[in-house]
């Protein structure tokens, strides 16, 4: 996102890794000069929040950014394929197809791509007086900053949109539409985000009470019954709701989130893999091993090796 070169290969928050910026097959990346910035903070409407930098990688191997102090503005990233790894708030988090990150400005962080299925992604650097409000929309914390947006086509169309303004010039009525379209972007991510589509307000907030349910009591095995039950409704009610906000069963939404714990247990720990399936709810070692390699293609003891072999 940065210019930059070859980082060196030295230890970092997330693992030490081959480190590379930018230089990546077909990489679009756009930085607003100084000019266009200015005329930004000037421009009704515009000015009020704006893009700065704006790329996109289709594929990058080894791609490693560590800012220590962060950057002036918010980032937004999105994974069209792959995954790659957030470190922010000494807390690390794991990134994958359909999902978003949001980035504070000022705020350390590092992330990297995914060494045996590096990421795809877009990114934006945005600013402007409504950075903060847009933050506070997605309801963000430094503890939760993956974003669930899980309508890929649609993300991507809007982000060819906002990058496409690059062609006008940097020209008022330009930097205006991109604004517009950055508007768009945004608010598409946000009719996803949360893990759900909020097109019915009281069936949203019966569905995001249960996946709140989910994420705090990982350790237990829920039932599809006790999950309805907390979400007050009938079991196929309920499972119908659930599918229509997620795209997924309630079941197998409640294992993906065990198994991307598993994933940020085995990356971040020395815990041993029986350990980590107790502290998810399985007493069997071997059943836990099996779902995981459903998920994720591969066993717990392959995930680790792999994701730590650079």
């Amino acid at each position: 996102m940065n210019s930059g070169q070859n980082l060196p290969s030295s230890p970092s928050p997330i693992g030490p890794i081959k480190r590379i910026r930018e230089g990546f097959p077909n990489q679009r990346l756009t930085i607003l000069p100084e000019s266009a910035i200015e005329r930004c903070r000037s421009l009704p409407v515009v000015q009020q929040l704006y893009v700065t930098h704006i790329g996109s990688y289709q594929t990058a191997p080894f791609h490693h950014v560590e800012r220590p102090e962060g950057v002036p503005q918010a980032i937004l990233i999105y994974c069209l394929r792959g995954r790659g790894w957030l470190n922010i708030a000494n807390q690390t988090h794991s990134v994958l197809a359909g999902q978003a990150i949001l980035i504070p400005p000022l705020q350390a962080h590092t992330y990297q791509a995914s060494q045996k299925d590096p990421w795809s992604i877009f990114w934006i650097h945005f600013n402007g007086p409504l950075t903060d409000s847009i933050l506070e929309s997605f309801d963000y914390h430094l503890s939760s900053p993956v974003i669930n947006s899980p309508d890929i086509e649609q993300i991507k169309e809007a982000f060819e949109s906002t990058y496409s303004c690059t062609n006008y010039n940097y020209s008022d009525s330009g930097l205006f539409t991109m604004t517009a379209e950055f508007m768009g972007l945004l608010s598409k991510l946000k009719l996803h985000a949360g893990r759900f589509q909020q097109d019915n307000q009281q069936s949203g907030a019966s569905i995001r009470k249960t996946i709140s349910f989910m994420e705090r009591h990982l350790d237990l095995t829920l039932s599809l019954e006790e999950l309805a039950q907390q979400a007050g409704l009938s079991i196929p009610h309920y499972s119908k709701l659930f599918r229509e906000h997620t795209n997924q069963s309630p079941i197998s939404y409640f294992l993906q989130l065990k198994i991307r714990k598993a994933c940020d247990l085995l990356y971040q720990t020395e815990q041993p893999i029986i350990h980590i399936a107790r502290a998810l709810g399985y007493d069997d070692p071997y059943y836990f091993s099996r779902l995981f390699k459903k998920v994720q293609g591969c066993s717990p003891s392959q995930f680790r090796e792999r994701e730590r072999k650079y």
